[in-house]
């Protein structure tokens, strides 16, 4: 009887976030396949744990390596004062010696051989923490076959191409999340084409849909707008939608409330900035939601105001939920979203008007 290939796929943690909802729902569509015999390698545990098949193994790396790979934000809100410790003099000791550096200090090799090894995380050029599942795969993991995942625009996201050359070099295919991902990872890096294909996000319709209805998340107001996203200005301008509900309450236009969905490092910074920019009373944080499906919805509008993207999982989910939608036009946009279902806006005024018509045009 043919031995069915081993896998071990490897994660930076298994924390609230699309690309880690994406890994999990790709684990148990390859898990019910029944073709490979899976494996887990994360450096970091997270509450998407439990949402991993029970029968695949999982291996966690050490406590280093799990401080390190939790957003430090996590940790605190543990009240682990000695894992916070921990985690900031890592960040210190990693930004002076150089990321890659920390990493091949707490990384251990694999002892097994395996016929595939997946870095289904991007590496990316930001933050000194946000990567390291590439360099494990490339260094750590003795497999016949190594696969890197593209999840984000590499060339608006920063990716350096000396740096890329090298870190993708090791890998036989390159998992690009959109044919736009791909195109763009194409231009950065021509000599690496012939690795690349593209494979759009997992999605699981049919739990989407049973969690949507699973609770109600709020009571109706004149018009509900949405967003799930991390925390992240730089990335998901969290502190530009503030800014347009400024705009729009200028314009004598309040009558929409904007619940926010999601944890990360500007979570804090951007209550202040609401209350500073009198937007408190229409926009309502709502923190870190293990299941976000009631408010996307119960909502009138899903938006997305992000500076770049590769293939949103949160999209899907809105589509799969049958939620109008309003985006930026990110690489993969017109390549997610069909015309009658969501409307693209190709400029940051173009989507301030969209959304003053959507308002207006509901109450």
């Amino acid at each position: 009887m043919h031995e069915k290939p081993k896998v071990l796929f490897v994660a930076q943690n298994l924390c609230v976030g699309g690309v880690q909802k994406a890994f999990v729902n790709l684990l148990n569509k390859a898990k019910a396949s029944g073709e490979y015999d899976i494996s887990v390698f994360t450096f970091a545990k997270g509450a998407l744990l439990s949402e991993v098949p029970q029968d695949i193994p999982v291996t966690v790396g050490s406590k280093v390596l799990q401080l390190s790979a939790t957003p430090l934000g996590k940790i605190k809100s543990t009240g682990n004062v000695i894992g916070t410790a921990i985690r900031i003099l890592a960040t210190v000791f990693a930004k002076i010696i150089g990321s890659e550096k920390f990493y091949r200090l707490v990384f251990r090799k694999q002892t097994e051989k395996y016929d595939i090894a997946v870095s289904y995380f991007t590496d990316v050029p930001i933050g000194v923490f946000n990567k390291g599942t590439n360099l494990y795969v490339s260094d750590f993991v003795n497999a016949e076959k190594k696969i890197a995942w593209i999840h984000t625009d590499p060339i608006l996201s920063g990716f350096d191409k000396e740096y890329c050359c090298r870190i993708y070099k090791p890998f036989d295919k390159i998992i690009c999340v959109s044919d736009a991902v791909r195109q763009k990872f194409n231009e950065l890096l021509p000599e690496y084409s012939n690795k690349t294909e593209t494979r759009h996000n997992v999605f699981d319709e049919e739990k989407t849909k049973k969690l949507a209805i699973e609770f109600e998340p709020f009571k109706k107001s004149w018009f509900d707008i949405v967003t799930v996203a991390r925390v992240d200005n730089a990335s998901k301008r969290i502190d530009g939608i503030l800014n347009i509900c400024r705009r729009l309450k200028k314009d004598g236009i309040a009558s929409f409330c904007w619940r926010i969905i999601g944890d990360g490092p500007d979570l804090n910074r951007n209550i202040e900035l609401a209350n500073e920019l009198g937007v408190d009373d229409v926009v309502i944080f709502e923190g870190e939601k293990l299941n976000p499906y009631p408010y996307i919805y119960k909502s009138d509008l899903f938006a997305l105001y992000s500076a770049y993207e590769g293939f949103p999982l949160v999209i899907g989910e809105a589509l799969i939920l049958k939620t109008p939608i309003l985006t930026t036009n990110y690489a993969a946009a017109r390549e997610q979203i069909p015309p009658d279902v969501g409307t693209i806006a190709d400029s940051d005024e173009m989507f301030f008007e969209y959304l003053k018509d959507y308002i207006i045009g509901n109450n």
